[in-house]
């Protein structure tokens, strides 16, 4: 497999898990329209694909069954494939609204492949032939190994650690499994898992990981697993969370769905750690889009007037410029420097120049027919967009 690790985007939100983008190039003009190379049926999905040198990586929905694909990216051409049977159902409205596909976005880590299904099947694979290292069914702890839409959570690596959230809302392990074997070293036993996937950090020269639960933000130890904080955030059936945080020094940036967006601060003191929020906007509230941040600004999609751009304080949670909206329940934002790229669940990617504490459209392409509720991956100035049930190949 050729590679420019410079290049890759092989997990959730990409190398550094924070959707900032390098390698690209920004042209001098932004072009009327973006040239696309290849366009592939390749089954429904909410995961999003991922690019590592030549090939790109996705886990689907074919009928009853889930189908993890690997591509080459020169031609959209499979070249090898996993097939596993994946009954789900739900009787939940907003689990039956999104339907059956996988959420969780593979991982690719030294030469193996590792993929969440929508029911919280765990499988690494060799990534260069497709051939099975380890599976794990979480059903055989859990008897509903998942929350009631569908496993969500993309793996972290840390080490020789493989971090994953299993069980149903009320009760659940957080895991730290080999990522060789699947060998559980250790587990974090408490609710099951909300929709967000876990951030790894240094605060107070004190290494955490923190993620949410159905209930609950929290920071675990990534030695054995002890808690060191929680905050509760209470959600129901109709609620969740499903932000990937952002941290900044001691400053974790939380939220959900149809819940406040806030400023966490950490800080220990004797060996006892402490939460304080330093500052909570109701004006602001994140459904599935995650934030990103750069320096002072933090950008976000405000679920309010169906899916809104909008610039934030970091500091203090102050909106200082937002859009009009319509970008839908789930867009996703990249940096690129001096630039924000915005993919719409309405299948349209606008570019943004940054100015100051406000933003201004430059551009806007349509990367999908179809709904979008995949983010994309972005390798150099090339763009892998999942449709509903197509994977495109995009180049600006």
């Amino acid at each position: 497999m050729q590679k420019n690790q410079s290049l890759d985007w092989p997990q959730w939100r990409g190398p550094r898990r924070d959707a900032h983008v390098s390698g690209f190039k920004i042209p001098s003009k932004w072009p009327t329209q973006l040239s696309k190379k290849w366009s592939v049926p390749v089954g429904e999905g909410h995961s999003s694909p991922i690019i590592v040198g030549n090939r790109a990586f996705v886990i689907v929905r074919q009928g009853n069954e889930e189908h993890t694909l690997c591509l080459d990216m020169a031609t959209g051409k499979v070249l090898w494939k996993d097939i596993v049977a994946a009954p789900f159902d739900s009787v939940i409205f907003p689990a039956q609204r999104l339907g059956k596909s996988p959420r969780s976005t593979p991982l690719w880590h030294e030469n193996k492949l590792y993929t969440i299904g929508v029911n919280g099947l765990m499988t690494c694979f060799d990534a260069a032939r497709g051939s099975i290292v380890w599976r794990k069914d979480f059903s055989k702890q859990y008897p509903i190994p998942m929350p009631v839409c569908g496993a969500s959570l993309s793996p972290l690596i840390d080490g020789k650690k493989i971090y994953v959230h299993s069980g149903h809302e009320a009760t659940g392990s957080f895991l730290a499994l080999d990522k060789d074997t699947g060998k559980e070293l250790w587990a974090w036993k408490g609710e099951g898992p909300g929709y967000t996937s876990p951030q790894l950090t240094v605060i107070g020269g004190v290494r955490q990981i923190i993620t949410a639960s159905h209930n609950m933000w929290l920071g675990l130890s990534p030695e054995n697993g002890a808690q060191l904080w929680s905050l509760p955030n209470r959600q129901n059936m109709f609620n969740h969370n499903s932000i990937t945080p952002v941290i900044s020094g001691d400053t974790v940036l939380c939220g959900a769905n149809q819940r406040a967006t806030f400023a966490l601060k950490l800080s220990q003191s004797a060996g006892k750690w402490s939460t304080s929020k330093v500052w909570e906007s109701r004006d602001v509230t994140m459904s599935s889009s995650s934030p990103v941040l750069d320096g002072k600004h933090v950008y976000v999609v405000n679920e309010k007037r169906r899916g809104q751009v909008a610039v934030m304080d970091f500091a203090t949670g102050k909106v200082t410029w937002e859009c009009p909206g319509n970008k839908g329940e789930q867009a996703t934002i990249f940096d690129i420097g001096p630039v924000l790229l915005v993919s719409s669940q309405g299948g349209e990617l606008f570019v943004y120049q940054k100015s100051g504490d406000t933003l201004k459209e430059v551009a806007k392409y349509e990367v999908a027919d179809s709904a979008m509720w995949s983010s994309p991956a972005i390798s150099g100035n090339r763009l892998l967009v999942k449709g509903a049930s197509t994977l495109a190949l995009w180049e600006i």
